[in-house]
């Protein structure tokens, strides 16, 4: 028998809907009552009636439901839903009316749900999963039955899970069976949801038939703490029939999260349960006094954590004010380790740190020990020192450190940018030997000067890097292009003084890419702009400059820019 055939048996010894089931599922659509106001004639899917009403209607209620006003669908159903305006007629529950010439094909009223169906049966517990449609196009019963696709089955007996299932699509076959026959290992549970794929209809599925769990061995794990979300319901159900027992000690003892992280991410906290022992006291490895101490705190389990970390060495009370204080264990015994401290004297110290004002607890006092050790280790401290690698004044000894710190980085950040400006000279100086010929070329097409006001080519490709850091711009990192001839960059200038950077140019031929003064006029700032945009400021100027371009550069004898219409040119 291949592996399609055997389960495809498997799924035909599941239990058929009953009844009631079905009428749960359909209870999960909207209910509507569809009404042919001409003909008399009423829909319900509630209760999935359809009746002719005569022509005196009858009862009251009937007579409101021939005239009630059409509800239209709202242009966005996935925010807004139509809301019931009325009660059946028939079964009195709240529906949506929609008289039949309005609604045209009702294409928009389709809707999707996705359903899990509980039954304890021939000694299981049997899940379902079904994909769950309703439509009201031409085809298909107004009042008829949601259309019911089988896409899984799931067999729960104790220490035996048994799951097959299919794509939602298609009328493709199950394909195999998956077990999960021994307790969780590799902290994921074999069993999933067979809706993985489905992400258009939403994450979870409804339940149906949750009460069937009672007549089940694993009724003791369904208490009323049961808090587990829904959509995580199967993989709930398989960790119960490994560990009925110990989940329903969990639960009595208001420790919900851990069944959670057991149930959805596979985490076990082994460090601190012992999942293979029945025994209340045992299974946390605590005598029965320290298990009374346990469970008048808060109850997490991080606090058995620390205490068996550090080896029943601090008592539990202890261990719960330090995690009251937001100690992150994880950290702190790595930090603990990489010192070589014992991890209660680090602890210690840093609730000792807790009480100053600037720290907002103790996972802050350790993140600026770190920084502490991190600029002192930078900086030469002999840290092998207790007292210097656990400062009496935390804060002051942080700055200082700090300080240090920064003040050795700064001057690695200056010889890196001496380097690299001596580099970028050393690049620029091989590209200015060929750059001096096309620099004169610039000056003939580009050089102006006119009411004070002056406008040249670089010298270099060092007076470009001179230009950024002066103007502390980005056109400094244009150097090299500019001297390649890749991009054009032009200085404006005061003619007083040519020499001073001031307005820094990029053009495209003809064209002006961009003009930006000191800091490109804070363009970047929050506050905005702090010095006005230079194309507004001397429009004039570079609209004749401009206009001088595009006519062609042309100079007298004596090398001036020639300006059409200007009685006198510039000196």
């Amino acid at each position: 028998m291949t592996e399609q055939e055997k389960a495809t048996k498997f799924a035909e010894l599941a239990p058929p809907l009953r009844e009631g089931e079905m009428e749960a599922i359909n209870a999960l659509f909207p209910a509507y009552m569809f009404r042919r106001r001409k003909t008399g004639e009423l829909w319900t899917t509630c209760c999935r009636e359809h009746i002719t009403v005569g022509n005196g209607y009858g009862k009251q209620d009937l007579r409101r439901a021939m005239w009630e006003p059409h509800q239209r669908e709202p242009k966005n159903r996935w925010d807004e839903r139509t809301k019931p305006s009325m009660n059946c007629p028939l079964c009195g529950k709240p529906v949506i009316v929609k008289e039949l010439r309005y609604t045209g094909r009702r294409e928009n009223l389709s809707y999707y749900k996705r359903a899990l169906v509980l039954q304890w049966y021939k000694g299981a517990l049997w899940a379902r999963a079904y994909d769950c449609s309703k439509h009201y196009t031409a085809g298909y019963d107004l009042a008829g039955e949601p259309v019911c696709k089988l896409v899984g089955v799931y067999r729960f007996r104790p220490g035996m899970v048994e799951e097959t299932t299919r794509p939602w699509y298609g009328d493709i076959p199950f394909r195999s069976i998956v077990t999960q026959d021994g307790p969780l290992t590799k902290g994921k549970w074999n069993i999933h949801s067979p809706f993985a794929a489905n992400a258009e209809y939403g994450v979870g599925y409804d339940v149906i038939g949750l009460d069937e769990v009672q007549e089940s061995p694993l009724r003791y794990c369904c208490r009323e703490e049961f808090d587990v979300p829904q959509y995580c319901l199967l993989e709930f159900l398989t960790a119960c029939c490994f560990y009925p027992r110990q989940i329903e000690m969990l639960f009595k003892a208001g420790m919900g999260d851990v069944v959670q992280d057991l149930v959805r991410w596979g985490v076990k906290h082994a460090v601190v349960i012992d999942w293979n022992n029945e025994n209340p006291a045992k299974i946390f490895g605590l005598n029965r006094q320290e298990l009374k101490i346990f469970l008048k705190t808060n109850r997490d389990i991080e606090i058995l954590e620390l205490h068996k970390r550090l080896k029943g060495r601090v008592s539990i009370t202890v261990c719960a004010d330090w995690m009251g204080m937001g100690l992150d264990i994880r950290r702190t015994f790595q930090q603990a380790k990489k010192w070589g401290l014992a991890p209660e004297r680090l602890i210690r110290y840093l609730a000792g740190n807790v009480g100053c004002v600037r720290y907002g607890g103790m996972s802050e006092a350790l993140r600026i020990w770190e920084d502490y050790t991190t600029a002192a280790e930078a900086t030469g401290y002999p840290l092998h020192r207790e007292n210097i690698l656990l400062p009496k004044d935390l804060g002051k000894a942080h700055d200082e450190a700090a300080s240090k710190h920064r003040a050795i980085l700064q001057r690695q950040r200056d010889q890196a940018e001496q380097q690299y400006r001596k580099a970028e000279l050393d690049r620029l100086a091989q590209a200015n030997a060929a750059y001096d010929e096309r620099r004169e070329k610039l000056d003939r097409k580009y050089g102006f000067e006119l009411d004070g006001l002056l406008i040249r080519a670089p010298i270099s490709g060092a007076e470009v890097l001179d230009e950024g850091r002066a103007l502390k711009h980005c056109v400094g990192g244009y150097a090299e292009r500019h001297v390649q001839g890749k991009t054009t960059i032009l200085f404006m200038r005061r003619a007083a003084k040519p020499d001073e950077p001031w307005l820094t140019i990029e053009m495209n031929g003809d064209k002006l890419i961009q003009i930006h003064g000191y800091r490109n006029e804070g363009i970047h700032t929050m506050e905005g702009r702090f010095a006005p945009d230079p194309r507004e400021v001397y429009r004039e100027f570079l609209d004749t400059w401009l206009d001088w371009l595009k006519k062609g550069s042309k100079r007298d004898k004596q090398g001036r820019p020639k300006l059409p219409g200007k009685k006198k040119e510039a000196a």
